[in-house]
Formats: C-alpha cells, structure tokens, sequence
C-alpha cells in the first residue's frame, strides 16, 4: 500500500455527506420497516423485537448499498482511507512479533515500522488528529535517529502487505 496525498478538504466534506447520509438512511429506513413489521406481525403486545429486527434489516440494506458504492470515484478518498487504517490495523496485530524482530534489528522490521509511523502521521493529518500528533512525531523523530545510527534508510514504498509474513 502507498500513502497518497488526497484533498483533505474534500475528505472531509465527502466523509461527512457519507456518515450523514449513512445516519439518514438508518433512520428512515428503521422507522419505514418498523411501521412495515409491526403493521404485518403485531400483536398488540411490546414491538421491541420488530422495531429490532427493522433496525438490523435496514443496517443490513446499508451495508449493501456501501458495498455497491465503495468503488465509485467519490468514494475514493473514504475507501483510502479506509484501506489506510485496515492496513495500519493488521501492522498493530503484529506488533508483539514486530517489536521482537526490531529487537533483533531485521530490516523487514524496520520497514514495516517505518511505514507504520509515516502511515499513521499522513492519517492523523488527513483526520485533524493534532491530540497525538506531537508524540507521533517524537517516535518519528527517534526512529530516524536509529535508523541513522543502523546506517538504514527506508521508505514508505518500501513496504508491501506481504512483509508481515515474513516476520
């Protein structure tokens, strides 16, 4: 995976369209089937398990919809994003055999890290995460210097998925 420079103005105003219509249509959706479930299956008693169930159909609806959308061009910027987290994720599940082959200073380690870092940076900066982008810079800035000290010089395209395996 590459880190790509995206509009983060228009990130944002399509992730926000997205999210607001993702709430919108959960929320018409429920209310439209839950009148629909409990007009064809009340009984007069509590309709929490319809109104549930209209709820877990309409969640179920939108997930299809997203699945169909996903690969159009205005999604583009969210799926990357998307991607972006889902790869730094699987990186996290692997920081216990990650954190032993740097121990050990194999260069796979050092890539993935590096990646890790700069991934995680191009992400908050994307997402105005400015909390914790002072103390990610910090860990930068140390790994830089280690690097250095190794006489390794890494970069973000040197990573590819496959190197988790090779840990």
């Amino acid at each position: 995976m590459k880190l790509e420079n995206i509009d983060k103005s228009l990130f944002k105003k399509r992730l926000n369209r997205f999210q607001g219509g993702l709430v919108a249509g959960l929320l018409v959706l429920s209310l439209l089937l839950s009148q629909l479930f409990i007009a064809l299956w009340s009984d007069g008693d509590s309709n929490t398990l319809l109104n549930l169930a209209a709820v877990a159909v309409s969640a179920f609806l939108l997930a299809g919809v997203v699945n169909v959308i996903k690969d159009k061009p205005y999604m583009a910027e969210i799926t990357y994003a998307r991607r972006l987290k889902s790869e730094l994720n699987r990186i996290y599940r692997a920081s216990r055999k990650l954190e032993k082959a740097l121990e050990d200073e194999r260069e796979v380690a050092f890539v993935i890290r590096y990646f890790q870092l700069h991934g995680s940076r191009h992400l908050y900066q994307l997402e105005d995460n400015t909390l914790t982008l002072d103390d990610l810079n910090r860990q930068i800035a140390e790994f830089d210097e280690r690097l250095a000290a190794l006489g390794l010089s890494p970069t973000v395209e040197d990573y590819a998925p496959e190197l988790l395996q090779q840990l």
